[in-house]
């Protein structure tokens, strides 16, 4: 059961959300909260799998926050809720290590979707995602050179479902290997590659041309 706290401070779209991930199996969501106290308290109390934020909550240093996670909630994946499609600010959120970054009118399945893929492959790809990844490629060289890598094709196909948003029990179907191997594969390619996240793994695939 993926765990699931929400903080954002308007009422009724807490209420739409929450109404929606109560129709999908196997996600749970522990708290809601409208203020930032509140999230602090709800967190030392329940530390949920993931949490879906919204940029909109009111005194909330949201870029402090995410340096201080690493330290407090090393295992809790954020997904952003943000009424904003700036490029700029998008690609600092995926800088700073969010998992995912949903427009707040996504329609109802997205979050459950995002919350489903971010558990599984800690990153949720949309347009937004995309777009502000591209722009974070021309800008920064991810990794080691390209030349450095000998990769198989199993590795490669692991990257391109990937990157495609494919859960590991995806990949695995159609590569036919175990689950168990795919997490290997993407645990070696992260080392090959000399980063830390799937997000990063991406990237440094797109930037260097090892995938399409």
């Amino acid at each position: 059961m993926i765990k699931v706290g929400l903080a954002d401070h308007q009422l009724y779209f807490r209420r739409g959300v929450l109404e929606a991930l109560g129709k999908e199996k196997g996600i749970s969501a522990l708290w809601d909260v409208a203020e930032v106290q509140d999230l602090v308290q709800a967190l030392h109390r329940s530390t949920p799998d993931i949490l879906l934020v919204g940029l909109n909550l009111k005194g909330f240093d949201f870029l402090s926050f995410i340096e201080q996670r690493k330290i407090r909630y090393p295992l809790l994946k954020v997904i952003v809720l943000s009424s904003s499609d700036d490029l700029s600010q998008s690609k600092e959120l995926l800088d700073a290590g969010v998992n995912a970054i949903l427009p707040r009118e996504s329609e109802d399945d997205v979050a459950a979707a995002a919350i489903l893929a971010v558990a599984e492959n800690d990153i949720f790809f949309n347009e937004l995602v995309s777009r502000a990844l591209l722009t974070r490629l021309r800008r920064k060289n991810l990794g080691t050179p390209v030349d450095a890598l000998r990769l198989s094709k199993n590795e490669i196909r692991v990257l391109e479902l990937l990157a495609d948003g494919c859960k590991t029990q995806e990949i695995a179907d159609r590569i036919f290997l175990s689950v168990k191997s795919v997490e290997n594969i993407r645990y070696h390619l992260k080392i090959k590659a000399g980063v830390s996240s799937s997000i990063s793994l991406v990237a440094y695939a797109l930037r260097n041309r090892l995938i399409r």
